[in-house]
């Protein structure tokens, strides 16, 4: 389903976001961060209607997929789902 596929790349986004601006870490590599970047302004592009109707729409309305610097990244969901995605991916040290 295309919101789900959307709201996943939103997330992804501004977990990932975090971790690299805010964290200062990363889990995945630039090129896997251009791939979901580009995946969602095109989805975005396509389906305008679908995009409006899933979450944190206004954050990514104007979005060029070109940094997630700008994005939530202090959200405090967003912040704890990234230090805990990032405690997981180092093996809960």
């Amino acid at each position: 389903m295309i919101a789900e596929l959307i709201k996943r790349r939103r997330l992804q986004l501004l977990i990932h976001s975090c971790i690299y601006y805010r964290l200062n870490d990363n889990i995945i590599d630039d090129h896997t961060f251009d791939k979901w970047s580009d995946e969602l302004v095109k989805l975005q592009a396509d389906y305008p209607e679908v995009s409006e109707q899933v979450e944190w729409y206004e954050v990514f309305r104007d979005w060029d997929g070109s940094t997630g610097a700008f994005l939530p990244i202090s959200d405090p969901w967003v912040v704890g789902h990234a230090e805990y995605l990032l405690r997981a991916s180092k093996g809960w040290k």
